[in-house]
């Protein structure tokens, strides 16, 4: 398996409209191939930068939206983890905190119907990926579809820092999270939104910060056991450039919620 850097990560990706028996969804599919995952430049948890190999699939355009989380609720009457304790931790009086029955429900109002959904944890966002037909993407597959077909650039648009007008990030925290709807910044190179900023997305992968020394270099999958699961992508209030870059990884404890952590579903 060969692959020039300067060669694009994938032969194209097309959109289409993925109908289940419980949801429409806008799912972009991603052809197979070779890409380079990881960095020299970054962490050590990004290092060393190689070649992967990954079958085909499918990943859906945006996060997960309010909208679509309460269609799942509805339909299976499943509460979040978050509902089952009682509290979550957010904003209130101008500091982060625990508060009485905070959920997903709290920042889903009229208005917000197409902002990602947040505390939602790693296990909440697998039951409705179960419930939708779907999975979790892997934190490889994940990298590609970030990378818009380009190989060894920082960002999904190209090398050029952000401003503010690529994606979301630098808010304010508030009351209420800075999220913005879907599709309110332009898509990458393969059509998907909000690959970075917005909000933080779960992959399926257990983390572990030494896995690329010896990863398998065909479809990997993550570490076969770990404490916290993949979290990529940066999110509306993280004020560093480098946590937008494709190959930042970060980690979770899959119990865990957050204010700016959401995630996608992918298909095989």
């Amino acid at each position: 398996m060969t692959l020039s850097k300067a060669q694009r990560s994938a032969e194209g990706a097309h959109v289409g409209d993925y109908v289940g028996e419980r949801r429409e969804s806008r799912m972009v599919f991603i052809h197979e191939g070779p890409f380079w995952m990881g960095s020299w430049n970054g962490s050590q948890a990004e290092a060393p930068e190689h070649l992967v190999e990954l079958a085909d699939f499918w990943l859906d355009q945006t996060p997960v939206t309010n909208r679509a989380y309460s269609d799942f609720i509805e339909d299976s009457g499943y509460r979040t983890e978050a509902e089952l304790a009682g509290s979550a931790w957010g904003v209130h009086d101008g500091r982060y905190q625990s508060i009485a029955e905070l959920s997903w429900r709290t920042y889903s109002t009229p208005g917000r119907e197409e902002h990602p959904v947040v505390l939602v944890t790693w296990n909440d966002a697998a039951a409705y990926c179960e419930w939708a037909e779907a999975r979790l993407p892997t934190e490889a597959e994940w990298e590609k579809a970030a990378r818009g077909g380009m190989t060894s650039m920082k960002y999904p648009w190209g090398n050029e820092d952000p401003d503010g007008t690529q994606s979301n990030f630098a808010a304010v925290a508030s009351e209420f999270p800075g999220t913005s709807r879907a599709r309110n910044y332009p898509p990458n190179g393969l059509d998907l939104y909000d690959m970075v900023g917005n909000v933080w997305q779960w992959c399926s992968d257990w983390y572990a910060e030494s896995y690329y020394t010896d990863s398998p270099s065909s479809n990997p999958t993550g570490p076969v056991i770990g404490k916290t699961r993949v979290r990529r992508g940066g999110s509306w209030n993280v004020i560093q450039p480098f946590r937008l870059r494709c190959a930042n990884r970060g980690a979770m404890l899959p119990s865990q919620t957050a204010t700016n952590m959401g995630f996608r579903c992918a298909r095989s």
